[in-house]
């Protein structure tokens, strides 16, 4: 079986696996709040504060072991994933308070009350801080190269559908001297193996319109680059006219400045970020994080995504802001193909690197 049905049960498998853990983890941070509680209790302080120090101690213990084994967030992502967990918990906390107090006048102790009441609120918890709290989804595409003798059939089979979409690249000589005639057929069967996909064609060359005959017809997404020497103005009109979706690249040579009088006018910025356009497998260059920074204070940001090609891998992902990804050698290369998509779509957020 090779459906979409499939990818998707297999990605809630990947990812909710660590509900159980979450469970686990949570029942624990219970437990330490109710003995926290009846300690204080014991040595006769006020029920009231005795509580509160149970609750507190219960959320930084579940904290730590759910952002240092659970969810593995990141150091620099910590600070924010606390605040929206003291957050959440204190809202579950109070709405726990309000169902407990019902079971409390049928005469239910504060431990029976608050375990019960816990069981049956945790998962609205679970929901919000998977959406806000350990939030990092990206959306990741799978490099094909059009010039390249890649057999398609066979990346087929290793990616099956987990892909967001896939990213047909096409170098001709204008862009890098030497280069083979690009196989613009290769789009068409690219297509072929995944019509349900989006098709990102990104033509890597200074007179991308030259393929426009080949690609408009398959591609949902053409993307340029801001060294083309054709004017770029009339290019996009172009794509835009044709109906499809207008990107634009830049490599990590040129300067931003030349791409800001176009960031109302696309629909998806790409930064390259290898030193060598062109070329698979190589280092990503971590000055691209710095260009991600800047670009998000643009006031057209929100017109566009941003996608970053070049060395992403279940070590950089992290580091990057940015809605897509595309990974080649990272994907083909590795002995769990899906599994390694997968882990890119969730920012290795959920295993160890």
């Amino acid at each position: 079986m090779d459906s979409p049905l499939k990818t998707k049960i297999a990605f809630l498998f990947y990812r909710y696996r660590f509900l159980l853990v979450y469970v686990v983890i949570g029942f624990c941070s219970i437990v330490t709040e109710i003995l926290l509680f009846k300690a204080l209790t014991h040595f006769n302080l006020p029920e009231l504060p005795s509580k509160i120090s149970g609750v507190a101690a219960g959320v930084a213990f579940a904290y730590f072991l759910n952002v240092r084994f659970n969810f593995k967030v990141p150091h620099g992502k910590r600070k924010r994933a606390f605040l929206f967990f003291v957050a959440i918990s204190t809202g579950s906390f109070l709405l726990n308070t309000v169902v407990k107090t019902q079971f409390t006048k049928l005469g239910w102790s504060y431990e029976q009350a608050r375990v019960v009441t816990s069981g049956m609120l945790f998962l609205i918890a679970y929901v919000f801080h998977r959406r806000f709290t350990f939030a990092d989804a990206k959306q990741v595409g799978i490099a094909v190269y059009a010039n390249k003798v890649e057999d398609i059939q066979s990346i087929r089979r290793k990616v099956g559908l987990f892909p967001d979409f896939i990213h047909m690249d096409v170098v001709d000589e204008t862009f890098r001297p030497g280069t083979e005639t690009p196989n613009t057929h290769r789009i068409e069967v690219a297509h072929a193996y995944w019509p349900q996909k989006q098709l990102h064609a990104h033509l890597m060359s200074r007179l991308p319109s030259r393929y426009f005959e080949w690609v408009l017809p398959f591609a949902d997404v053409v993307i340029v680059h801001v060294e083309s020497d054709e004017k770029l103005e009339e290019v996009v009109q172009k794509i835009r006219a044709a109906g499809k979706r207008v990107g634009l690249c830049v490599t990590m040579a040129t300067p931003l400045e030349q791409v800001k009088p176009f960031a109302a006018k696309i629909d998806l910025l790409m930064l390259l970020s290898i030193a060598r356009p062109g070329h698979s497998g190589q280092e990503m260059e971590l000055s691209v994080v710095e260009r991600i920074a800047e670009i998000q204070h643009w006031p057209e940001r929100k017109r566009f995504e941003m996608c970053v090609d070049g060395g992403v891998n279940e070590r950089t992902i992290s580091l990057l802001n940015v809605e897509k990804v595309v990974s080649g050698s990272s994907v083909l290369n590795h002995p769990n193909p899906t599994r390694q998509i997968m882990r890119l779509q969730t920012s290795s957020n959920y295993e160890a690197i």
